[in-house]
């Protein structure tokens, strides 16, 4: 993706560039006088605004990159929303950098998910009655003959082979609708449908960190929950932890 944006862009950038004379000959009355004290002008106002961007970029990497930091040694997240957007628009950069540094793009995306979950605890308290908890299929045993819904995801026969049955249970004791997912496209969906005040996800680390910052565009209180072992079969979380986000929910809303 990252070697891909100067193939798409930069034509369009030569192009603005060594063209910007043909619409500044027709507006300054084909003045070539006019032209020649307006052009630099606006050449010098094009590279400000473009050093102040690269500026704001390296400037906003290096703060994410220190909360990255801070994280890694404190398992705590400070400045929560800058953290998001930091992790989310410099995601391809700061996984190269980890990477060089011999840590994982997974652990990237658990600091985005935990910033997330810090930016969003606030919503999430005091979220209305309208919720829902997504699980990925992957959680499922591999004797599950549970039926696929194409709107709602598999619907769970309660048979005892893995906790979802436990999970669903107690989602419905907290009033949260309760969906088996494929995909995340499908967690979008019902949100969407739903109109939901709030949202849990499980998910692998890569696919819930987007789901959390796509919550938050959709102004959708969530919070995400990373399965404690990953594998797209048989994989699984920690229960507790998924218990303890439904008690969160809605908590300073019922009181």
């Amino acid at each position: 993706m990252v070697a891909s944006w100067p193939q798409k862009y930069l034509p369009l950038c030569i192009d603005l560039v060594y063209n910007v004379s043909r619409p500044a000959r027709g507006l300054l009355g084909g003045s070539p006088a006019a032209v020649n004290r307006v052009l630099p002008v606006a050449y010098r106002i094009l590279g400000l605004v473009s050093l102040a961007g690269a500026a704001c970029l390296v400037g906003l990497l290096a703060l994410t990159a220190l909360l990255i930091v801070i994280y890694a040694r404190s398992g705590r997240v400070r400045l929560p929303r800058l953290a998001v957007l930091g992790g989310g628009a410099l995601y391809s950069p700061l996984a190269f950098i980890l990477r060089a540094l011999g840590r994982p793009a997974r652990f990237l995306d658990l600091f985005v998910v935990e910033a997330a979950n810090a930016a969003m605890a606030r919503a999430f308290a005091r979220a209305g009655p309208v919720r829902m908890l997504a699980v990925p299929q992957c959680l499922r045993s591999g004797e599950c003959r549970a039926p696929l819904d194409p709107q709602d995801g598999y619907r769970c026969c309660r048979c005892g082979r893995c906790p979802l049955g436990e999970l669903g249970e107690a989602a419905e004791r907290r009033g949260f609708r309760f969906f088996i997912v494929p995909g995340d496209r499908m967690v979008k969906r019902l949100a969407k449908r739903l109109a939901v005040d709030a949202a849990i996800g499980v998910a692998c680390p890569g696919e819930l960190s987007g789901a959390m910052i796509a919550g938050m565009k959709m102004r959708v209180a969530a919070a995400g929950v990373p399965l404690a072992c990953d594998g797209c079969f048989e994989t699984r979380v920690d229960l507790d932890r998924v218990k303890e986000a439904m008690r969160r929910c809605g908590m300073s809303s019922s009181r």
